[in-house]
């Protein structure tokens, strides 16, 4: 395996979600048992996809266990987002070289997002299909520019992640707007238009790492 691996991904991580949710790493490069109903939904997928699958569906038990919840299967919907069991909400990422998940009651949390990204820079071609006018004026301003283009990139996946299960429904990257607070290691998604669930000036609220080669955000919203 090259790259910065599962331990280096959950020790970057795990501070970023607090006490309502539970996380957990696997190795996508490693061949794991999962579910049948779970491998239904990837028939046919090239070695490196259900790898990249069972890693997914591997740490999200290891996750559900952390938490005290019953380590069952977590199969694909048709919009191809896990199938949580009930009461529980969970988010999925992965690089090539690491993946992590984490859980929680929906109880404790109404809103839980993460994303795991290498930390190389976006491609510029990328930066107008990703970044907002307001954004790309930001960056223009920044050194490594790239960098944090990346990390914005990040920020909507994780914002995009943690909104879904309230809104269902599948929407581009501009709209969504990222505020980047470096500082402190925060960041601010803002609803450009309206979704169901959320209006137009809704925010959401996460915070972001980097090291080890990798980036990661995460939103953890109480209920």
């Amino acid at each position: 395996m090259s790259g910065p691996g599962p331990t280096e991904a959950l020790l970057l991580a795990s501070p970023l979600l607090g006490r309502g949710a539970a996380i957990a790493a696997a190795d996508p490069t490693r061949d794991y048992k999962v579910y049948p109903e779970e491998l239904a939904a990837i028939p046919g997928a090239v070695d490196k996809r259900r790898r990249e699958f069972s890693a997914g569906r591997t740490a999200a038990r290891l996750a559900l266990r952390e938490l005290g919840a019953p380590a069952m299967a977590v199969p694909m919907g048709t919009d191809r987002a896990p199938i949580w069991p009930p009461g529980l909400l969970g988010t999925i990422t992965h690089t090539g070289t690491a993946c992590l998940a984490a859980v929680a009651w929906e109880g404790e949390l109404r809103l839980l997002g993460l994303d795991l990204e290498e930390d190389s820079p976006l491609d510029p071609d990328l930066m107008p299909t990703i970044c907002t006018p307001s954004e790309t004026a930001w960056l223009a301003g920044q050194d490594n520019r790239g960098h944090w283009a990346k990390l914005i990139f990040s920020a909507k996946e994780c914002a995009y992640k943690a909104q879904y299960r309230i809104s269902r429904t599948l929407f581009g990257f501009d709209t969504l707007r990222i505020t980047l607070d470096t500082a402190n290691r925060g960041f601010t998604a803002t609803f450009r238009t309206g979704v169901p669930g959320f209006k137009r000036g809704d925010i959401l609220r996460g915070r972001f790492a980097t090291g080890h080669g990798l980036i990661v955000t995460a939103i953890a919203e109480s209920a």
